[in-house]
């Protein structure tokens, strides 16, 4: 999902999805949107659950179960699939999924518990390279790097991005121990006041970031949350 490559004058470049949000534009544009809500909930002994809600087009979810199909976005779309991350991952556990393909769009609601914070992140992110967890000065930490990494698209094909993308968003939401800090981040480190796409709220333990799709897919560069508890 993720590479490497260099920019301008040989900079190191890293944390950059591989066309993720060109590829959700073309999955858009052929109908197949997606909407994401995470609810992460993280307790004192680290231990936690994270349930996951997808909102997707009858066609992204017909591809899910397809073979082959390894060059689109790898979202998990089916019971089988979440239970695959399951079996290869230590500490991780499955507690109810739930589906209605009725309708479009079709949703799923994953409910899943982990043994501890490096377990839920190598859930989200297995490379490390993305979101991680840490410990600083007596602090619980976690990085979430997320958007794209493309030139800016002109004004037409971002209207064209918000305009399929109606009504589909991304939203995660932290539930932590203690009152955090949250701080953002542009892909040099350099503090922003707001994120390129979405928004971020803080009340004591609870982060929550929410960005509509269009808006997301259309972000020029990555950007990162920093979370200390």
């Amino acid at each position: 999902m993720y590479y490497r490559t260099r920019g301008r004058a040989g900079r190191k470049r890293s944390r950059i999805p591989a066309a993720v949000c060109m590829g959700l534009l073309i999955l858009c544009m052929l109908g197949a949107c997606i909407g994401v809500q995470a609810d992460i909930t993280i307790n004192r002994d680290g231990g936690g659950i994270i349930i996951l809600e997808y909102r997707m087009s009858r066609l992204l979810e017909s591809l899910g179960k397809l073979d082959g199909n390894a060059a689109w976005p790898p979202v998990p779309v089916g019971r089988a699939d979440f239970e695959r991350t399951v079996a290869r991952i230590d500490g991780l556990e499955l507690l109810s999924f739930t589906a209605n393909t009725r309708d479009d769009p079709v949703t799923m609601k994953a409910k899943l518990q982990f043994a501890d914070p490096e377990t839920l992140f190598r859930f989200l992110d297995s490379s490390g390279r993305n979101a991680r967890f840490y410990r600083e000065e007596g602090k619980d930490c976690v990085s979430l790097t997320l958007g794209g990494n493309h030139e800016p698209w002109d004004p037409d094909l971002a209207a064209l991005a918000a305009g399929i993308s109606e009504g589909y968003s991304i939203d995660i939401r932290f539930k932590l121990p203690r009152n955090a800090e949250l701080t953002v981040t542009d892909e040099t480190g350099k503090p922003l006041t707001l994120p390129p796409a979405g928004t971020v709220t803080v009340k004591g333990g609870v982060i929550e970031f929410s960005a509509p799709l269009g808006d997301f897919i259309a972000s020029p560069a990555p950007f990162t949350l920093n979370i200390r508890w």
